[in-house]
């Protein structure tokens, strides 16, 4: 497989990822509404450890694809 369609998949998947995550932190959200304590913000569970390193990992997988993808047109030209 070549650099460009590497990197090119690892930024659809690292978006596909990323959207679940932003989705999943208002369904957290829901559940703890449930047991009757819960942040104002959905976004306030962004800063909690686990989600903040799927966060990151996420993030470090959708920039390595940028820089993949940008490394294989540099080396076309």
């Amino acid at each position: 497989m070549k650099k460009s369609a590497l990197g090119s998949l690892a930024i659809i998947l690292g978006g596909l990822v990323l959207s679940l995550e932003i989705y999943s932190l208002k369904f957290i959200q829901g559940v703890e509404m449930q047991t009757g304590s819960w942040k104002t913000y959905a976004s306030d569970y962004a800063t909690e450890m686990p989600m903040f390193l799927a966060l990151c990992i996420t993030l470090a997988i959708i920039i390595y694809g940028i820089v993949l993808v940008i490394k294989a047109k540099e080396t076309k030209e």
